[in-house]
């Protein structure tokens, strides 16, 4: 049987409504105005403004418990940016710790808390499957428990969470183990020996460090991710980028929208690497190499125990190190000197060292037991191919590797038209679902 609790929000005419939440026996609405998919930070910002503003909502989120896909993250997972940064509309950090970096057990806490706090209208464990617009205004959203009406459908779901992998890996020895970071979660739970990761965006370089600072010989397939310092003329990264965002324009400097990039590919550039382990630390491809990792250019071709790479290490190096001088050293310094702040001299120390080029390897030569394969591998527009219920993945766990199937499921949205007036709609009762 299950309870009930309301809800009371303003309408907008000054009389109180009722915002839809979960029940205990887990059955939706018939209908709702806003129907929210995601309750990580951007669904549970919105369901904030949506309650502020009095207006019905029911946010859905596949997972069986609060936290937002944090919750997805390997155990030593730290953010990248500084625990300030982690705010929320209306509740800004108030912790003791602004300059450090949160582990993933610490953010997905604080997620969960905000919508705790907002009382956010969240039902759990429930998968929107498809979201189809109607004949007439609205659309109807398919869901594992169950398919509803909504006036407004918002996609709150963030990107690159399905995961995938290059179509060389079904050419890969099955000697080999291969796990997708998405399933990884620690060092211990992969086979004695040398590991191969692919791509040096962030999730690359962090695990490739946690690996490499337990034991494991390293290899790294380096891709085109950039990177920037982790502190700059005296303050964190983000520091700067947070103050050129807010005041950048009344002294003329700022950063290109997603409009005035002169490629519109770069809106999925792999984001700059750094880290927020021990304290927070720049990431260095010459330094991983001087201190002993193996790195080699781009995946061009498996066979077996053998693998070719692009003769391109060098290239990706220079890019890597020049990102930051090219895209932004100029906009912060000219914000610094138009601002007239007082900052020290950048400090940078550059690595020179110049690793070898390695277009070839054999896996069982160097000892390599794993391939781990990180998200920022490419966009699915390369012939990579998805995991899903049809494909398969190499799940590794404590007691070894087993081929396991992934499933996949997808959804999209549309224009904002409207429902035929609420008298003509079916009825549904508020309730609060259990978390």
């Amino acid at each position: 049987m299950s309870s009930t609790t309301r809800l009371p929000m303003r309408g907008r005419g000054g009389a109180p409504r009722l915002a839809l939440v979960r029940t205990d026996d887990g059955d939706l609405p018939e209908a709702v105005d806003v129907l929210i998919e995601g309750a990580g930070h951007a669904g549970l910002a919105m369901s904030h403004f949506l309650t502020r503003a009095g207006r019905e909502h029911l946010v859905l989120e596949s997972r069986e418990r609060l936290g937002g896909g944090w919750q997805d993250r390997w155990d030593d997972f730290r953010l990248v940016t500084p625990n300030w940064t982690s705010s929320f509309p209306g509740f800004l950090y108030e912790g003791g710790d602004p300059d450090g970096f949160m582990s993933r057990d610490e953010i997905a806490a604080r997620v969960a808390w905000y919508a705790e706090v907002v009382r956010a209208p969240v039902g759990l464990g429930t998968k929107v499957l498809r979201v189809t617009p109607l004949d007439g205004p609205g659309f109807r959203v398919e869901t594992s428990r169950g398919a509803l009406l909504a006036q407004q459908v918002v996609v709150a779901t963030g990107s690159y969470h399905t995961p995938r992998v290059p179509v060389h890996a079904r050419n890969i020895s099955n000697r080999v183990a291969q796990l997708h970071s998405h399933w990884y979660r620690s060092e211990a739970q992969l086979p004695e020996g040398a590991v191969l990761v692919f791509g040096s965006g962030q999730t690359g370089l962090q695990l490739a460090e946690e690996l490499f600072e337990a034991g494991r010989q390293v290899y790294i397939s380096v891709g085109s991710a950039g990177r920037v310092p982790r502190r700059y003329r005296g303050q964190d990264i983000f520091s700067w980028l947070a103050d050129v965002l807010r005041e950048g324009a009344a002294y003329g400097v700022g950063f290109p929208t997603a409009e005035q990039l002169p490629d519109p590919s770069r809106r999925f550039t792999a984001m700059p690497a750094l880290s927020g382990h021990a304290g927070g630390h720049d990431t260095n491809l010459r330094q991983y190499a001087a201190d002993g990792m193996t790195l080699s250019g781009r995946l061009v071709g498996a066979e077996g125990e053998r693998m070719t790479f692009a003769d391109n290490l060098a290239l990706s190096l220079e890019r890597a190190d020049s990102f930051f001088d090219q895209r932004f050293r100029p906009v912060i310094d000219t914000y610094i000197e138009r601002a007239r702040i007082e900052a020290p001299l950048a400090d940078t120390i550059a690595v020179d060292y110049q690793p070898a080029e390695l277009t070839e390897l054999n896996l069982r030569q160097a000892g390599i037991s794993t391939v781990l394969w990180p998200p920022d591998t490419g966009s699915t527009t390369d012939g990579s191919m998805r995991l899903s219920s049809t494909s398969s993945a190499i799940r590794v766990t404590s007691a070894g590797c087993r081929r396991s199937p992934v499933s996949t499921s997808s959804a999209c949205c549309g224009s904002t038209p409207r429902l035929p007036p609420r008298s003509s709609r079916p009825s549904w009762t508020a309730r609060t679902w259990r978390t």
